[in-house]
């Protein structure tokens, strides 16, 4: 019996396959955006359906996919953070 995963979404929520990039390739831009709509629990279980999505669909890996997940998301964010003080600093 297969257990479902505590951060699937419904499939209308999701990105496509092939559309949606990795959260380290998106524009500063874009990821500002994003931080400000979604809270970082949701932002880790997207990337987490990417990371999935990314592996071919096969299950078992939930956790080390959430693990990745938060591990880029927080690292984006925290890039975000310090490229943001240093735009500031330098006006």
């Amino acid at each position: 019996m297969r257990e479902k995963k505590k951060y699937d979404k419904s499939m209308d929520e999701m990105p496509e396959a092939g559309e949606s990039s990795s959260m380290m390739m998106m524009e500063e831009q874009d990821f500002e955006m994003d931080c400000g709509r979604m809270d970082l629990g949701e932002m880790i279980a997207r990337r987490a359906y990417e990371i999935y999505e990314e592996r071919g669909r096969c299950d078992g890996e939930d956790m080390n996919d959430w693990l990745r997940a938060e591990a880029e998301v927080r690292s984006a964010i925290m890039a975000g953070m310090r490229h943001s003080m240093a735009s500031r600093a330098s006006a």
